[in-house]
């Protein structure tokens, strides 16, 4: 809600459940951690990259979920570098609400950050029309915007399983803005030539109707290339406890990849057939201790 100062690094240790799942840590006072991945490692340097890439792209991205992964879960070196970014003026701290009452820490670009991720995210392949934003943390959104980082990064690791490389990730707000735009251009026209660009250019974005004729449109797209070259669109959503059954199926229906943003909504989802085979429970804010490092 509030633009924070740099912090102190804390020197509380990760979270013992999460510890077992990381490679060891070198020695030193800076350490880092061996990525674990293709048996090699990752600079922090990059991990910064991936980090504000993230932050760029999503627009608001928790404290957490940067630490758990781009940083191995551990505290004092994301700790170093929020402070490094909040000191070069390209990325602000914000305290949120989460849905028990819980405060926790979202992180979003300044203008000067949106400069430097745009050129972050070309340099690691993304599509250069990719949007990168700054954003306005508001208190009653920040739990389920930083769901959707949780559950897209479940898709694309999926993706990524399968050898697809992600080019691209449209968030509801930028789908919503481009129909728009045609829509109304064609409205000179008439209402049904808007109606019919509307569609059309529904198609063309991969975002299905309902049966009204409505476009569905999904809390963030994600664009992928696979390993033989051919492009695919996969349509997240982070489903809340307060959706109406209406809207889940038929976003459900419509072949959208379901994610419950907590347990309400997870038991939504069991109630209506899309259990666990169909989503994932994200963990996020409202079911994590109050005394983490998060806090």
């Amino acid at each position: 809600m509030f633009g924070r100062e740099a912090e102190p690094d804390p020197r509380s240790a990760a979270p013992p459940s999460r510890a077992s799942h990381r490679a060891p840590m070198r020695d030193g006072h800076r350490r880092e951690y061996a990525a674990g991945r293709d048996g090699g490692s990752i600079s922090f340097r990059d991990r910064c990259a991936g980090a504000l890439t993230d932050i760029g792209v999503h627009g608001a991205v928790s404290f957490r979920d940067i630490a758990e992964v781009h940083f191995g879960g551990h505290p004092f070196t994301t700790r170093r570098a929020v402070n490094a970014w909040i000191r070069d003026g390209i990325v602000e701290q914000h305290t949120a609400t989460g849905p028990r009452g819980n405060p926790f820490k979202v992180l979003t670009l300044t203008r000067k950050g949106v400069a430097e991720a745009r050129e972050l995210a070309a340099e690691r392949g993304m599509d250069p029309s990719q949007a990168i934003r700054t954003v306005r943390v508001r208190d009653t959104e920040a739990a389920h915007d930083t769901a959707i980082y949780r559950a897209c990064r479940i898709e694309r690791r999926r993706l990524e399983a399968r050898g697809a490389t992600v080019r691209r990730v449209r968030l509801d707000a930028e789908l919503k803005s481009t129909v728009a735009r045609g829509s109304e251009a064609a409205r000179k026209n008439g209402r049904r030539a808007a109606d019919a660009e509307r569609h059309r250019i529904a198609r063309e974005l991969g975002l299905p109707l309902d049966d009204e004729g409505r476009v569905l449109y999904p809390d963030a797209q994600i664009e992928y290339e696979d390993a033989d070259g051919r492009t695919g669109r996969v349509n997240v959503e982070a489903v809340s406890g307060s959706y109406r059954e209406a809207a889940v199926r038929a976003k459900a229906a419509a072949g959208f990849a379901m994610h419950a943003n907590g347990p309400a909504a997870a038991g939504l989802l069991r109630r209506l057939g899309f259990g666990s085979d169909s989503g994932s429970w994200l963990r996020g804010p409202a079911d994590r201790d109050p005394a983490t490092v998060e806090l």
